[in-house]
């Protein structure tokens, strides 16, 4: 008995020499204060197998007694603040953590953009989508992510907004994916290939290729496919028929082997190029078209990756015929004149398009980039057009009637070559470039017209037989040279000098028939003899400012000397001039925080009389149209100001954009039109003296997630102004221009029971015209668009589009537009949702209005044309993936 209480006395006082005990006290970083009862867990390091389980007291203390050595580790957690971990080793009797600061989420969320997938980031200009937050269904296409995404919307006919702006490229890894066509890349690739969205401005190619600032901007959308998306096989194919004859076939396939990438798409349908079978489209045919297209792009890398090879090739044949009626006013200050006509026509053209650009990294200090575009084209049209005008609505003036028969050809080619040189590790570099592009046009047109002019009783008419033999060759050169230079940490400046020339000829030839189908006779009013000549050369520098990346500025200036000349030998035409011109762009960037952003800009530039607004008479087309010229016009300043501000709230999942601008034109060019008794109008240009023609735009617009991010809402304004002036039959007017429009949009993409994009504004335009204040008028326009989808039993869904649009009466047009169509198509899903069948019905009510109607200042029009609105179509639809998108195990 006492040997077992000596072994039990033993093994208690060894077992609490093994034991330790560890202290610490959790403190609020932001405010150094204790935080109470925050959590505080010990875990095997082992299993992760819950050791210890203790809160702080009132001072942020705890107290963890008695541990056995080894390895642990220590999870402390307090509501709204940051989780902290830590790995320990257990080995002395007491160990003491001291301090453990830990931070509120409100400021640990502002750090996460860098290290975590946030919904959206902001880099600088650019805005950063992180696709895998919207979800999208299966087989969805990039089209589909961007309806989801904030700040951006997708139009019916593939038209991409961001931020209020159209956008003009879409880029795949930085690249351009059938280039001709952005439309091609948003409505193939795949959304579940994509990681990132970057939405930003992009310089214009003139600039990127020199490194000399013009101030142009194209909104960009470039998409960053994830690393697994860079090898597979994918694309789609679709046929359908319809009512009415219709039919619409379809193919995209893609390869994608990492940097190797092939595309190929087709089409054919007689519903016209832009007008397929797309639910989301009012679907409208006009007239009886067909389209023919096929088109392939190849990109790819070599000599490890130091050539880069992007190049497309397009072919298309567009053909058509159409019947149209229309109808205008013009008011004048003293009479008013009604054009009633109709038009017949029947086009086919067919084009041939060829692109590629090659980058070649020589060494690590030359870069070679080398861009060759080429194109033909053939067209061929017959139109007839039948016009009768009257004056103050009672008096009949003049009737036109014209049949005109056309064949002509198009062959162009540019060649442009980029050499940039690192000449040391401090900034300095040289950039080279040449650039070229030839062009020659061919037509023959047969023309005949008859022009009848009533004056009392009488009526004298013209007739036109003539046969128009048009040539035309346009040369151009160019070559440009700029040195970069570091001059100090933060600041670069660049010097260049460009050049260029380009030399035009055209000949057009009127021969007027003799009756018995010859025609040579010359006619010199309806031909010209032209060679235009232009030698430009100027010298540019900019300035770079770059501060930690919080600020960016960036001045260029670019100074030319301009030598101009035009030769008319049948219009003894022989036109001079040289002359300083001037462009300078200044842009700031300002980053104010992680997630907030500024850009501010103005620029400055001329814009020159061409030798057709000065020469002093041109060929006439009709003998109801007269153009002039103007030998003493001047030339006109425009300046543009522009501010962009973005900001995106992490806690909130919220973004603001707000863009703004005001553009001036000092002395501004106006076209002065008279028409006289007999209803033919005499055009000239003319310098409006001591005015200045301005507008103004602001665009807001908001996106945040309600109902626990189950809906996206996106409420935007937009309101502009514009104040210029124009002349009325010979008279300077002043006319101002009102509008204002708020809207909002509402989407849901979860792919259960029921998806939907909703749109709505409502819109009030406001004129005002000096001559003639009776026909100041406001204007009330709205719209609202919906798509649902409707997921129903047995992989069937149900997409329903309602549209309906409203364009209020004004002073000339006393009723209002309603526009209203519903689309409907069933679709089932077949073989593993991979292929679907589909019925689709276009204005299932036959509610689909005609009528276009557009006004300006002193003219209002209306127009209609032959329509297709209503019919059905079937059609089978197969989307292919072998491998694109999804991870290995």
């Amino acid at each position: 008995m006492n040997r077992i209480l000596f072994l039990l006395l033993f093994f208690c006082t060894t077992l609490s020499y093994g034991q330790s005990a560890i202290t610490g006290q959790v403190l609020d970083k932001g405010e150094n204060k204790p935080l109470m009862n925050a959590s505080v867990i010990l875990l095997s390091a082992q299993d992760s197998i819950l050791k210890v389980f203790t809160r702080t007291n009132e001072q942020g203390n705890f107290t963890i007694p008695q541990l056995e050595r080894g390895s642990y580790r220590v999870l402390i957690t307090y509501p709204k603040f940051e989780l902290f971990s830590d790995l320990i080793t257990v080995e002395d009797a007491k160990i003491d953590l001291h301090d453990i600061k830990i931070s509120s989420r409100a400021h640990v969320l502002e750090e996460v953009v860098i290290t975590q997938k946030l919904p959206i980031k902001i880099k600088g200009d650019t805005i950063e989508y992180n696709a895998g937050s919207f979800e999208t269904e299966k087989n969805a296409k990039l089209e589909d992510l961007l309806r989801r995404l904030p700040g951006m919307t997708v139009s019916s006919d593939g038209t991409i907004t961001a931020q209020g702006k159209t956008v003009s490229k879409v880029l795949i890894d930085g690249e351009e994916f059938f280039g001709y066509d952005p439309k091609i890349a948003i409505r193939n690739v795949r959304a579940d290939a994509i990681d990132k969205v970057q939405v930003y401005e992009k310089k214009s190619d003139e600039a990127e290729l020199t490194g000399v600032d013009d101030g142009v901007r194209i909104k960009t959308v470039n998409v960053v496919l994830k690393e697994e998306a860079r090898k597979g096989i994918f694309g789609n194919a679709n046929a359908a028929i319809g009512t009415k004859g219709l039919f619409d076939a379809a193919l995209f396939a893609a390869k994608f082997n990492k940097a190797e990438r092939i595309g190929l798409t087709g089409n054919w349908n007689n519903m016209g190029g832009e007008n397929d079978s797309r639910i989301r489209s009012n679907s409208s045919i006009q007239g009886k078209p067909e389209y023919k297209n096929i088109g392939v792009n190849y990109d790819n890398v070599f000599l490890k990756k130091r050539l880069s090879l992007n190049s497309s090739y397009n072919f298309s044949n567009n053909s058509s015929s159409n019947e149209r009626e229309s109808y205008s006013k013009e008011v004048f200050p003293y009479k008013t004149r009604e054009t009633t006509g109709s038009s017949a026509s029947d086009d086919d053209t067919k084009n041939n398009h060829f692109r590629t650009q090659v980058r070649f990294k020589i060494d690590s200090i030359q870069n070679l980039d080398v861009q060759f575009n080429a194109g033909k084209s053939n067209s061929q049209s017959t139109s007839t057009s039948n016009r009768s005008i009257t004056n103050n609505d009672t008096t009949l003036t003049n009737t036109f009637k014209e049949r005109n028969n056309s064949k002509g050809n198009n062959d162009n080619a540019d060649f442009r070559i980029n050499y940039r040189r690192r000449l040391n590790n401090n900034g300095r570099s040289l950039n080279a470039q040449f650039n070229t592009q030839l062009s020659q046009n061919k037509s023959i047109a047969q023309v005949n017209s008859t022009t009848n002019y009533y004056r009392e009783n009488l009526v004298d008419s013209v007739v036109l037989d003539q046969q128009r033999v048009n040539s035309s060759t346009n040369n151009r050169i160019g070559a440009s040279l700029n040195l970069n230079e570091k001059l100090f940490q933060d600041l670069y400046l660049t010097l260049g000098y460009t050049m260029n020339t380009n030399i035009s000829k055209s000949l057009n030839n009127s021969y007027n028939g003799d009756g018995f189908g010859e025609y040579k006779t010359l006619d010199s009013l309806y031909s010209k003899n032209e060679e235009n000549r232009n030698f430009n050369q100027g010298a540019n520098i900019q300035i770079n400012y770059n501060l930690k990346d919080k600020i960016n500025v960036n001045i260029s200036n670019t100074i030319s000397y301009k030598n101009q000349k035009l030769i008319d030998t049948y219009r003894d035409l022989d036109l001079k001039r040289n002359f300083w011109d001037n462009n300078l762009n200044m842009n700031i960037n300002y980053k104010l925080t992680l997630n907030k952003n500024l850009m501010v800009s103005y620029s400055t530039s001329n814009k020159i009389p061409t030798f057709g607004q000065l020469q002093s008479l041109q060929p006439l087309t009709n003998p109801l149209f007269i153009q002039l010229g103007n030998p003493n016009l001047k030339k006109s300043t425009e300046n543009s100001y522009n501010f962009n501000f973005n900001s995106f709230s992490i806690l909130r999942s919220s973004s603001f954009n707000i863009n703004a601008g005001i553009s001036t034109t000092h002395n501004p060019i106006a076209n002065k039109r008279v028409l006289d008794t007999l209803g033919v109008t005499t055009s000239n240009y003319e310098n409006i003296k001591d005015k200045i023609n301005w507008s103004a735009r602001v665009y807001s617009g908001y996106s945040k997630p309600l109902f626990n991010n189950l809906l996206q809402f996106n409420p935007n304004a937009n309101l502009s102004y514009g104040n210029s002036y124009d002349f009325i039959n010979g008279e300077l007017n002043n006319s101002k221009n009102y509008n204002a429009n708020i809207g909002f949009g509402l989407n849901k993409q979860n792919s259960k029971v029921i998806d939907f994009n909703f749109f709505t504004n409502i819109g009030i335009d406001r004129q005002e015209t000096l001559l003639k204040p009776e026909l100041n008028n406001n204007s009330l326009r709205t719209n609202l668009n919906t798509d649902i989808k409707y997921f129903l039993p047995y992989k069937f869904d149900l997409v329903q589009v309602v549209n309906y649009g409203y364009t209020g009466k004004n002073k000339v047009f006393t009723k209002a537009i309603h526009q209203f169509y519903m689309n409907l198509e069933l679709n089932k899903k077949l073989m593993s949702n991979n292929l679907q069948l589909s019925l689709k019905a276009f204005d299932i009510f036959k509610t689909f209005n005609t009528i276009n109607r557009s006004f300006d200042s002193s003219n209002f029009s209306e127009s209609q044309q032959q329509l297709l609105t209503q019919y059905f179509m079937v059609g089978l639809k197969w989307d292919f993936n072998k491998n694109l998108g999804k991870k290995n195990d």
